[in-house]
């Protein structure tokens, strides 16, 4: 179980050891747990995706004019191989809809929860003439598939709703236990 509660400067460095440790402990899964999450900083985020998967796209961005930019994969994900569940729910914004459509699209992770925010979009800051300011959105992003983010959100592959005011991990957390048995009846450790 890995929970990602944001993406910032250190996020991508804190993952990529957590991932070790669980590799190396032969884990027969992972549960990615994005929900509440309200995102972060793009690179972060691609550095991040990357720890899961081979090659390929994270995302593109479109700016106004219709340029799109491709963010690939860095190669030497330490995670690439391991089955997984992302979880995610209305509160999953921005960075973390990014790292579970990459996840939903390279077929790495089968999403469960509830539909993400739909968030995904660059957003600037222009200061004005006169000292005060307006934000901008300066481009959309898209999952390596080709789905709009921002308005649209993830849908889930298994779809688990929950109210926002259970806490995480509790013995009402209905996400989380979709998670581990589906899990369960994947791994080939507990097949039989």
């Amino acid at each position: 179980y890995l929970r990602i509660t944001d993406f910032l400067d250190d996020t991508d460095e804190d993952v990529e050891n957590a991932l070790k440790e669980i590799v190396a402990q032969k884990a027969d899964g992972l549960i990615l747990d994005l929900r509440r999450n309200p995102g972060g900083l793009l690179n972060t985020t691609v550095s991040v995706a990357s720890q899961f998967v081979e090659d390929g796209l994270v995302l593109y961005q479109v700016d106004g004019r219709g340029k799109r930019t491709d963010m690939p994969v860095q190669k030497g994900g330490v995670a690439t191989k391991i089955p997984m569940v992302v979880l995610a729910d209305q509160a999953s914004a921005s960075a973390s809809e990014i790292l579970g459509g990459t996840l939903q699209d390279h077929h790495r992770a089968v999403l469960i929860g509830a539909k993400t925010y739909g968030k995904g979009s660059v957003n600037e800051f222009r200061r004005l003439k006169d000292g005060s300011g307006v934000y901008m959105t300066s481009a959309l992003w898209y999952s390596p598939d080709g789905r709009l983010i921002e308005g649209e959100g993830l849908t889930p592959d298994i779809e688990v709703p929950m109210d926002l005011r259970i806490p995480l991990g509790s013995s009402f957390d209905w996400q989380l236990y979709s998670a581990i048995q589906y899990l369960k009846k994947k791994s080939p450790s507990t097949a039989g």
